[in-house]
């Protein structure tokens, strides 16, 4: 009988997410911020406001490379660099990542609203 009763305590402890996930999770961001900026700016209503990046996004291929690709790639070496020298998370590198995602986070609310005002029209 007792084995059905949840232990409360279990639930104090806030899960911590590993570096690979909070990797992953800013990479998805970064994918999805891509997909958007692609889909507007292919509605003819909206531009990239990056000087940089509306030159490398008139060229989807080197858009794809530049924003997927390339990102993947340091992601990857980043998590192999983390695991083969068995660093540890820390406050800057969680800082970091966390500072990505709110920005990644607002530019998607960004993209968001731009949808609705494409889509309201």
């Amino acid at each position: 009988m007792s084995e059905n009763i949840l232990d409360l305590r279990e639930f104090d402890v806030p899960r911590q997410y590993g570096f690979g996930t909070k990797l992953f999770f800013l990479y998805f961001l970064n994918v999805a911020d891509w997909f958007c900026t692609q889909v507007l700016i292919d509605s003819g209503y909206f531009h990239e406001a990056n000087p940089l990046m509306s030159w490398i996004m008139t060229y989807p291929i080197v858009g794809f490379f530049v924003k997927c690709i390339l990102p993947l790639a340091l992601s990857i070496l980043i998590w192999l660099f983390f695991k083969a020298f068995n660093l540890e998370q820390n406050k800057f590198t969680n800082f970091i990542i966390y500072c990505g995602v709110v920005i990644y986070s607002v530019v998607i609310l960004i993209h968001i609203v731009n949808f609705i005002m494409l889509y309201s029209i």
